[in-house]
């Protein structure tokens, strides 16, 4: 699997269908459509990533054979690499790639001498236990409002 980093539009142009693909099919069974929309809109839109890419955080596209499979994001913030995005397609699961993720993260972590950190929605499940297994820690429970009366009910993990 490669890793391309997002730099230009063009770059989030070509991201963004399979930043809606995966946060449709992922998380609707988990907080529904309408705020799959509402977080699409105001989280994950195509202005926001050029935001935050602004603002210094780092998206990568992950790539098979040329083809935008996923994509991961992490920023430097209070002494720790915060990974705010991980997500692969759905066809591409169970191939070992997160594991590849995961270990460029470790040895990310390991030369900047940083802890990682990320938050996940208490009820995705699956996601908790494969953070768990790679060795993060449940060290908080945090519950936001984002808006429109939707909440993000998340664990903050450590590792």
């Amino acid at each position: 699997m490669e890793k391309r980093k997002i730099e230009t539009q063009k770059d989030i142009q070509d991201l963004y269908p399979v930043v809606v693909e995966i946060w449709q099919e992922w998380f609707t069974p988990i907080i529904g459509a309408k705020q799959v929309d509402f977080m699409l809109h105001n989280y994950q839109s195509k202005e926001n990533i050029e935001t935050e890419i602004k603002r210094g955080a780092r998206y990568f596209a992950l790539l098979k054979e040329d083809e935008i499979i996923g994509y991961t994001a992490y920023e430097i913030k209070d002494a720790a690499i915060y990974i705010s995005k991980l997500y692969i397609k759905k066809e591409f699961r169970g191939q070992g790639l997160m594991r590849e993720i995961f270990t460029w993260y470790d040895k990310l972590s390991e030369k900047l001498g940083l802890k990682q950190r990320l938050r996940v929605n208490r009820d995705n499940t699956h996601s908790v236990a494969v953070y768990e297994h790679r060795g993060f820690k449940i060290v908080a429970t945090k519950d936001d409002e984002i808006g429109n009366g939707f909440i993000m009910n998340d664990y903050i993990l450590e590792k």
